[in-house]
C-alpha cells in the first residue's frame, strides 16, 4: 500500500486490498518444537479456504480450481489425498489428507500460489491445519489468516461452542515462534471447517 492509498483511503474510501501473505506459512514448519509444548500434534488433514465466485464463471472458475490442484500435486510427489468442495455458503475448500506436517505446509503454500499465480489471489483467505489436544484428544484448528499474515488458534468443543481458555493457552505457547494475531477480536472461528 502507498503512502497516499494510506492517507487518502480512509477519507475517501478506497483503499486497495493487501495481497495475501503465503510465505509466513512456513515457520509452522519450524515451530514444531513449540507445537509440543502446547500440547498439540497434527491431525493429518489441512485446507486452503477461497471466499465464493459469484456469476456466470462460477462453473468455469471451479473446473479450473479443480486442474490447478491437480497439477500442483501432480509435479510434487504428493502421496495423500486431495478434494475440493463447497460449503453450505458457497466458500471453496482445497482439502488435503497427509499425515507429515511439513508435506501439508509446502502443498498449502503450493496450492495457494498457484491460485495467486492464476489470478485468484484476492480469493485466499484462510489456510487451516488440523490439530489434536494430545491430553484428551481434542481438536484444535490452527488458521492462518492471508490477509493478515497471522495464524490463531480456534478450538470448537460441539455445537457453535468454541474453548476460549485452550485458544488462548495455545495462542500464548505459540506466540514466542509463530506470527499470532494480537487482536484477539479477529480469531473468527470457522464452523464445519472441512478439516
Amino acid at each position: 500500500m502507498g503512502f497516499f492509498d494510506s492517507v487518502l483511503g480512509p477519507l475517501f474510501g478506497s483503499t486497495r486490498l493487501r495481497r495475501p501473505d503465503i510465505d509466513h506459512l512456513f515457520t509452522l514448519t519450524t515451530a514444531e518444537p513449540s507445537l509440543d509444548a502446547a500440547e498439540l500434534a497434527p491431525g493429518g488433514r489441512a485446507a486452503v479456504c477461497l471466499q465464493p465466485v459469484e456469476g456466470a464463471a462460477f462453473a468455469a472458475v471451479d473446473h479450473e480450481l479443480r486442474e490447478l490442484v491437480a497439477l500442483a500435486c501432480r509435479g510434487n510427489d504428493f502421496h495423500g489425498q486431495v478434494a475440493v468442495s463447497r460449503d453450505d455458503l458457497g466458500y471453496v475448500w482445497v482439502v488435503f489428507t497427509d499425515p507429515d506436517l511439513g508435506e501439508s505446509v509446502n502443498l498449502v503454500h503450493l496450492a495457494g500460489s498457484t491460485l495467486q499465480e492464476h489470478g485468484y489471489g484476492e480469493q485466499l483467505l484462510a489456510a487451516v491445519f488440523r490439530f489434536r489436544q494430545t491430553g484428551d484428544d481434542a481438536p484444535c484448528l490452527l488458521i492462518y489468516n492471508y490477509k493478515r499474515g497471522s495464524f490463531y488458534p480456534f478450538v470448537p468443543t460441539g455445537g457453535r461452542a468454541r474453548d476460549n481458555a485452550a485458544e488462548f493457552r495455545i495462542g500464548s505457547a505459540l506466540g514466542r515462534i509463530l506470527p499470532v494475531e494480537k487482536d484477539v477480536t479477529r480469531w473468527f472461528p470457522l464452523w464445519g471447517a472441512p478439516v
